[in-house]
């Protein structure tokens, strides 16, 4: 994981060394646990004053006796580590390993269950889950909350390698795993008295062998935790359902040599729960600032610049969807392979081992922070903006606005997809979700972007209270704006789903009198398709089939996994008259634009534009924009611009309807990441940003110095010849999750001539009959009336 800080600049780094001990970190001074039963399960052997230094049985084969080299010396296979978990499955009743999915090239995931036997088969039955839902529930009575809480186990999640060439956490879990099963003395026995833990050694097996960061469809995994676009995210997400987390440790490589665990960076998402935090940095940090002190390992914690705001990594998603003390452990990648391993593996068992320990506080208080994040939906109050580190000062607070609940809107046939993925997201997410059976009278309502005014909203709309124990994580996924308090980013800054969907919403102060049924679970509808389709192609810089650029990968997921709709790949020395006679629609995505108009030259590019007059649709976006205007494709001008704005929302409008804004409205949110700015040339504004002291200017994020580019082009579609050029200045595909703006994408593709000629089935040459060109009128009538225009020319078609 490379940081990328943008404001302010990189912070410093602190080194904390001290003597150097062998094997495991020693406690300041012997413990003596509190050990409770856990659900179901025999009374916990009698605890005692005890050592932590190692003590094996013998009976679990370790890594290296499988492996036939020693742990670290070099980096282990996936096929290795499988082979290894299923030894030691065989070996010993402490563990129990399953495959939980597959990849997106169909190869197995695999974790390990890790607990003593009795509370393996608890676990096993769902009695274990069925306790952590009932703590989750903030209607459970107190006592029997606090039953649970003292007979339960927790529930400690381990997970390596979601970045696919940051291999070194694979094996310290690997050791992890074996020094569980096997040892005896209370540095490992104190973790299995008092939790289940779940051990997901490889969460990118695709990454790994190939030694990528992304997965086989080029996204990044530690991105996609809420959008779920990925089968390997999903079936995560469905693992974590089975064994809810109270602790998630996501195990990544840096740069540099050193270690890296919390407490974070600033920001902090305001409606980050307390509790969680609390044993995140008060638990898991202190203990492993002692272990790596002792050992003598330079660390740092939030100096390292890691923050908690972005809902989409392997620490946010957790602690704000799970309410668990989600933590990011970064293993500098310079140090040797084996330190790297070593590092890891303390992190690693420090943080169960700590956690463990305060078994009962920990469930105490996991209950308590959803009966408060129920009580403050209740009372419609959002939480403060807070800094942790010093010398950071809150410089944007949280407003006092009252939030009772959002209301979505399901009335636009044309955006019924993407409510239905909003609200499906949601329920997956624990999200209660209720349908209005009767419009309701709405005071104050807050629609997206708008001021607040008293609002009808219709029958069949969905309603999501905040009085439910998921406030903080409904809170995140549809607040409007992301209130950020300290100007650092890690990631992006903008990310509020109703407006990644293009859907009408909006918040209401007060819970209207209404009348509700609890909505059953929805699912997505399968993207609509005429009866003909375009012949697609994608044209990419990268020689790899495996791993093409991020923009790319999106683009070919979302053609094949969402819309259906083919396409080829191809790259620039694959550019040829012959090979474009074949295509309709050629799209170039957000790859390096001055690069591949080197490698397209003058005479590839002459026979693209030749393509182009003679019918064809190029669709580009941001660097594919940038390679149009440079190429001579295109007669939009593009500058740089002067701002770094991390990735912020912006709403641009468009000034009239047409074929490209089927559906969309007037309006739609863009991810907007420093983006170029564009001026149109001789094309048609499809989509600009207003001006910056228009009442339709909006921005969801971090906005400062995003006025520059106010009036700007935000989407062009110019004609030429007989074939048109359709650019986007920004990015309309942003990791497969801006499903308004990819609409536009796919508005563009069928307003393609060959999504006509093929739903007609009708020649489109200069020798078709008048009968065959009647009837192609009448279909082409058809299809305009529903938004998409349909040219007919005298090309001759193969």
């Amino acid at each position: 994981m490379s940081i990328r800080p943008l404001l302010p600049a990189a912070l410093g780094t602190i080194t904390l060394t001290g003597s150097l001990a062998v094997g495991l970190p020693a406690a300041a001074a012997p413990s003596t646990p509190t050990v409770t039963p856990p659900a179901s399960a025999a009374p916990a052997a009698p605890t005692r004053a005890c050592s932590e230094t190692p003590v094996f049985a013998g009976k679990v084969p370790t890594p290296s006796s499988s492996l036939g080299f020693d742990l670290g010396t070099r980096k282990a296979s996936v096929d290795q580590v499988y082979r290894y978990l299923n030894q030691v499955d065989l070996a010993s009743d402490k563990v129990t390993v399953g495959t939980f999915g597959r990849t997106a090239t169909g190869a197995p995931l695999k974790y390990a269950l890790v607990g003593r036997p009795d509370v393996l088969s608890a676990a096993q039955s769902g009695r274990i889950t069925a306790d952590v839902e009932a703590l989750r529930n903030p209607r459970t009575p107190a006592a029997t909350a606090a039953a649970i809480a003292a007979r339960s186990p927790l529930i400690l999640w381990v997970a390596g390698n979601v970045h696919g060439n940051e291999p070194a956490s694979t094996d310290a879990e690997m050791r992890l795993i074996h020094e569980l099963a096997d040892r005896t003395d209370c540095g490992a026995t104190d973790v299995l008295a008092n939790a289940l833990v779940v051990v997901v050694p490889i969460q990118n097996p695709d990454g790994r062998n190939a030694n990528t960061r992304a997965n086989a469809a080029a996204f990044d995994m530690n991105r996609d935790w809420f959008a779920r676009t990925q089968p390997e995210t999903r079936a995560k997400q469905a693992l974590l359902a089975k064994f809810p987390p109270h602790v998630f440790v996501d195990q990544h490589g840096m740069g540099g040599k050193g270690y890296y665990f919390p407490p974070n960076a600033d920001p902090i998402f305001h409606e980050t729960a307390r509790q969680p935090l609390g044993w995140v940095d008060d638990i898991a940090g202190k203990a492993s600032a002692e272990a790596f002190r002792t050992k003598g390992y330079a660390y740092e914690t939030w100096q390292a610049g890691f923050d908690l705001f972005y809902p989409g990594y392997g620490d946010t998603y957790p602690v704000l969807r799970h309410g668990a003390a989600g933590m990011t452990h970064e293993v500098g990648q310079a140090a040797p392979f084996a330190d790297q391993v070593d590092k890891h593996f303390m992190a690693g068992i420090t943080a169960l081992r700590a956690t463990a320990r305060a078994r009962q506080r920990i469930n105490t208080e996991y209950h308590q922070q959803f009966v408060e994040a129920q009580a403050q939906g209740r009372a419609c109050t959002l939480q403060p903006n807070h800094v942790d580190n010093p010398g950071n000062t809150v410089q944007r607070a949280v407003p006092d606005v009252r939030v009772c609940g959002y209301f979505v809107r399901n009335d636009d046939p044309g955006r019924r997809r993407e409510v239905a993925t909003l609200v499906s997201r949601l329920q997956q997410d624990g999200v209660e979700v209720h349908t209005l059976q009767a419009p309701a009278h709405v005071p104050g309502f807050k629609a997206y972007g708008k001021p607040a005014a008293t609002t009808v909203v219709p029958a069949g709309s969905y309603w999501i209270p905040m009085a439910q124990g998921q406030k903080h994580w409904i809170q995140a996924m549809l607040g409007e704006d992301t209130y950020v308090p300290f100007p650092y980013f890690y990631d992006v800054s903008g990310w509020s789903m109703p407006l990644l969907q293009d859907v009408s919403a909006g918040s209401a102060p007060v819970v209207p009198a209404m009348r509700t049924t609890p909505t059953p679970r929805v699912s997505v509808p399968r993207a609509a398709l005429p009866a003909g389709l375009p012949n697609v192609g994608v044209l990419t810089a990268s020689a790899s089939p495996f791993n093409p650029n991020q923009s790319t990968g999106w683009l070919q997921w979302r053609l094949r996994s969402d819309w259906r709709i083919p396409s080829t790949t191809l790259q620039a020395s694959q550019i040829t008259a012959s090979t474009l006679a074949g295509l309709d629609v050629l799209l170039v995505p957000n790859i390096d634009g001055k690069a591949l108009n080197a490698a397209m030259g003058t005479e590839r590019n002459a026979a693209l534009a030749t393509w182009v007059r003679d019918g064809g649709r190029l669709v580009t976006w941001k660097g594919g924009t940038q390679y149009a205007a440079l190429a001579g494709l295109s007669s939009a001008v593009l500058k740089n611009p002067a701002n770094e704005i991390p990735g912020a929302l912006v709403r641009a409008t468009a000034p009239r309807s047409g074929p490209l804004m089927k559906g969309a409205g007037s309006d739609v949110w863009t991810m907007y990441e420093a983006d170029p700015i564009m001026t149109a040339g001789r094309g048609e504004v499809v989509l600009s940003y207003p001006r910056a002291d228009s009442p339709a200017w909006a921005v969801s994020g971090f906005a400062k110095g995003i006025e520059e580019i106010a009036s700007s082009t935000a989407l062009v579609d110019e004609q030429v010849g007989q074939g048109r050029v359709t650019a986007f200045s920004f990015e309309p595909n942003f990791r497969a999750f801006t499903d308004g703006t990819a609409s536009l994408v796919r508005n563009a593709i069928l307003d393609s001539r060959g999504t006509l000629q093929r739903s007609v089935d009708a020649p489109g040459g200069r020798h078709a009959t008048a009968a065959e060109r009647r009837r192609a009128g009448i279909a082409a009538t058809k299809l305009d009336r529903q938004g998409v225009t349909a040219r007919l020319d005298d090309r001759s078609r193969p």
